[in-house]
């Protein structure tokens, strides 16, 4: 892959171009990376792809070496590998809570402890997820607990 920068006051906006000789997977990943520039990140639903909010995202959760997305009312599914969409998401409140999720802080409704200093969230639409104690202490310091 070839990358080349052009920087002049000539060009009134930032303009991304993408040349390839095919849509492969390595193109839709760059595409899915820089939507998450505007807040937005690239899933897929059945056979349709959506342009999904970042701000409707509960949490998101790596199964069979698969990556989905929760929002209140829906599952989707990225082509993104769990890290890459925690790299994007860190700076807009969003935090590992186990090595298969990632969680928005934002829609956190509870906290409880539980046994071996895990700690059993609430979300907004009631769902529970329960935080590994490998990161308990690091949610509690991002949620001014600690």
């Amino acid at each position: 892959m070839k990358i080349e920068i052009d920087i002049d006051d000539k060009y009134p906006d930032t303009e991304v171009v993408i040349h390839a000789n095919k849509l492969d997977s390595d193109v839709e990943k760059l595409v899915a990376m820089l939507r998450m520039v505007n807040m937005q990140i690239s899933v897929r639903q059945r056979d349709e792809t959506y342009l999904l909010d970042i701000e409707k995202i509960l949490y998101i959760e790596s199964v069979d070496r698969k990556t989905f997305v929760y929002t209140s009312d829906e599952t989707y599914e990225s082509d993104l590998k769990l890290y890459e969409i925690e790299q994007e998401l860190f700076e807009h409140n969003f935090i590992r809570i186990s090595k298969q999720s990632i969680v928005n802080i934002r829609k956190i409704k509870s906290l409880k402890s539980d046994i071996n200093r895990k700690i059993r969230i609430t979300m907004n639409n009631g769902e529970q997820i329960v935080v590994s104690r490998m990161y308990s202490d690091e949610l509690r310091r991002k949620l001014g607990l600690k």
